[in-house]
């Protein structure tokens, strides 16, 4: 590297500030990431408990992602293909949806079941078309809620209920289904062109292959800063970094108290989600598929026995469980309500299965972006010299954290020159 080329400092490395790191890298520029915890990911974590990988909240991977399949090498993540469907628990059973194109003979069996109107069936195949060429958010289209927009695309209250609010609940971390038609479209696309996945050994695995083509001597690891401003960062310990270039690749919230500000401000709102993680040795089912609530009952929205779609996930002859909460509860008796929801869906052995860990993530998707996508991103450049990325500047998603990460590293390149 040239010494003369500009200092930067991009601060946290979650998927955002690796995307943007990865693009400086390959333009020759110097920079340094920081980053608050021990290691990269940011959102995107998985740890090693007892033999089992744990992703930090139950998370699937869309490899139909634009921004994704430019950047990460999917053979080497080896991703495992979820069911092209989802189990739905209604009436007192867990009942098949089998997604006819990719499981025709599934579908067939469960023709003459009930729990999805003909007239749905149909409005579902005439939005796959309708949405089929769809590779971006669409920001053309009319915004409004999604539910709205189901609603007026001709869609049954049953079948949202039933299907779309878990579902999609459990995408957007919500269940009123408030969140932008722009980005249920977007994601309703990416799911049907190529489906959901998960790498082999963890959702760990992308972040690290984003870090794996950066030099080892760019990260300095359990360095939170305090705060930012054109030309300087300030970290907890009180030391000051000054870089030409500064990238702000933290959560809305942590950026929002980095940044300097004249008088009194209002947090954004985040949504949280509450992920259980149990372990048996005891039989269940092996379709590598999710598991709805569609009775709305709760507390748990989706569930899915996690080792089915990776063997990896966890040591041989044993199965992982991931039972996802939207939201995050403070009930005491929280895990014994779980097992008793999980023992209808799964049997009896629930009562039984090994509690591993819960996570209860505060600040799993910024709301704001979530309920209007707008019709731009926002901007990279703060002020000069001072830039920002992150999903909630583009669109909520690893699509959106890799694309906004790419951006900023853009707009620090054309600064540079």
């Amino acid at each position: 590297m040239v010494p003369s080329t500009p200092e930067i400092a991009v601060i946290g490395a979650g998927l955002s500030g690796l995307a943007c790191a990865r693009k400086l890298a390959k333009a020759g520029l110097r920079f340094k990431i920081y980053e608050a915890s021990d290691g990269v990911g940011g959102r995107v974590r998985t740890d090693h408990v007892d033999g089992f990988r744990l992703d930090r909240g139950f998370q699937v991977f869309l490899p139909g992602y634009p921004a994704a399949r430019k950047i990460l090498d999917y053979d080497k993540l080896d991703l495992r293909p979820f069911f092209r469907g989802a189990d739905v628990f209604h009436a007192g059973s867990l009942r098949r949806l089998a997604d006819p194109l990719h499981h025709p003979t599934q579908a067939l069996r469960h023709l003459w079941d009930e729990l999805v109107p003909w007239r749905d069936k149909w409005f579902t195949l005439l939005l796959r078309l309708d949405l089929r060429g769809v590779r971006e958010v669409p920001r053309a289209m009319t915004e409004q809620k999604t539910e709205d927009f189901l609603r007026d695309f001709g869609f049954s209250d049953v079948f949202i209920d039933r299907f779309f609010r878990p579902f999609f609940g459990g995408i957007f971390t919500e269940k009123d289904l408030r969140t932008s038609s722009r980005m249920f479209a977007f994601l309703f696309a990416m799911f049907d062109r190529d489906g959901s996945t998960l790498p082999a050994a963890g959702m760990q695995s992308i972040p690290d292959q984003l870090a794996a083509g950066l030099p080892k001597e760019s990260f300095r690891f359990q360095c939170p800063a305090s705060a930012v401003a054109p030309g300087h960062l300030t970290l907890e310990t009180g030391e000051v970094i000054k870089a030409q270039h500064i990238v702000l690749a933290t959560s809305e919230d942590m950026a929002v108290r980095l940044l300097p500000h004249s008088g009194p401000t209002r947090m954004p709102h985040s949504r949280s989600l509450t992920c259980m993680y149990f372990a048996t040795d005891q039989p269940l089912p092996q379709d590598p598929i999710l598991c709805l609530d569609g009775c709305g009952r709760g507390p748990v929205n989706h569930a899915c026995i996690v080792s089915n779609v990776s063997p990896d996930y966890a040591p041989e002859g044993q199965k992982l469980i991931a039972a996802s909460i939207l939201g995050a509860p403070s009930s005491t008796d929280l895990e014994k309500v779980v097992r008793d929801q999980m023992a209808t869906w799964y049997g009896s052995s629930a009562h039984q299965w090994r509690h591993l860990r819960t996570y209860q993530i505060r600040n799993a998707q910024p709301e704001s972006r979530q309920l209007k996508v707008g019709d731009t991103p926002a901007s990279a450049i703060l002020s000069p010299g001072l830039y920002q990325c992150g999903d909630y500047c583009e669109d909520v998603s690893i699509n959106g954290a890799l694309l906004s990460g790419e951006r900023a590293a853009d707009a620090v390149i054309a600064s540079s020159r």
